[in-house]
């Protein structure tokens, strides 16, 4: 994941942090003010970097005009754990849909860990796969990036049962933010909904690639179901594809205005827009990161 590991790209990510708008009861040192009383950030001062500091305080604009690497020293605050769901469903191979999730996953975790909250990784298809627990310490974001680089796409997907199990077994809430194309043939509802009942702050990333928002398909064609693996042979012609693009509208459309009516920060992300570009302004329209 060389992106990710730039220096050039940390640095340009230097001044930009997740929108958490939630009050959660975290333990740790973090940049967000929680519900218990008694502390607050605010920084303290610099030092210049040594062997064994957190390379999540380094000032990269500093590096920048100095040459020389200094980290940022602040005083103490409670963190805020973050999830970031990660769809590794079949569907997620078309159109490197899993290879931008996985960049912006390993994005949204740099931002997180480096205002020192506490962020875990948890894939999921049909259920709850093996993921990185949730830690704040600096080596947490070297283990997510040797986890994602190893991520492939694997069953069907249910993002209800999924999300539901998932209020099972964690019982602190926090930061919740699902990256999927959302394609789940048993919906979204429910296991939104559990989320939100657990007392979580919920961010959707609807990931889709321009084969799903615009396909270009003529004639006689063979689809294969690539979860299922069941195939069909249809006609295409626009009429097909004006049905499709309805459907696919109208989709869209539930999922935004559920989202909307409870307070569910959403943005649909397309994988031919530069990631860059996604980052700085839809998250930052979407009021995801600032």
């Amino acid at each position: 994941m060389p992106l990710l590991l730039d220096s050039a790209y940390l640095k340009k990510l230097e001044n930009l942090g997740l929108v958490i708008r939630g009050r959660f009861h975290g333990y740790m040192t973090g940049k967000r003010l929680t519900s218990r009383s008694g502390m607050s950030l605010e920084f303290a001062e610099y030092k210049e970097y040594s062997p064994g500091d957190d390379f999540r305080y380094v000032d990269w604009n500093l590096y920048g005009r100095l040459g020389k690497l200094f980290v940022k020293r602040f005083n103490r605050e409670e963190d805020v754990p973050i999830y970031l769901f990660l769809d590794i469903s079949h569907s997620m191979a078309i159109g490197e849909k899993l290879n931008y999730a996985v960049l912006l996953a390993g994005t949204l975790a740099y931002l997180g860990l480096k205002e020192f909250n506490r962020v875990g990784i948890f894939p999921f298809a049909s259920d709850l796969a093996l993921g990185v627990p949730p830690k704040g310490s600096y080596k947490q974001l070297f283990q997510i990036f040797h986890f994602l680089e190893k991520v492939v796409p694997a069953g069907e997907t249910s993002i209800n049962e999924s999300l539901t199990r998932f209020t099972r077994i964690r019982r602190e809430s926090g930061l919740a933010v699902i990256i999927s194309d959302m394609l789940s043939e048993d919906g979204f509802e429910e296991g939104l909904a559990q989320l939100l009942y657990h007392g979580y702050e919920v961010i959707v990333l609807h990931l889709l690639a321009p084969d799903d928002l615009n396909p270009a398909w003529n004639g006689e064609i063979r689809l294969k179901n690539i979860e299922d693996q069941k195939e069909i042979t249809v006609h295409v012609d626009r009429a097909a594809l004006n049905e499709y693009q309805t459907a696919l509208d109208n989709y869209r459309s539930r999922l935004e205005a559920f989202c909307r009516e409870r307070g569910i920060r959403y943005a649909l992300v397309s994988t031919d827009s530069p990631l860059e570009k996604t980052v700085f302004e839809t998250l930052r329209e979407g009021a995801l990161v600032q």
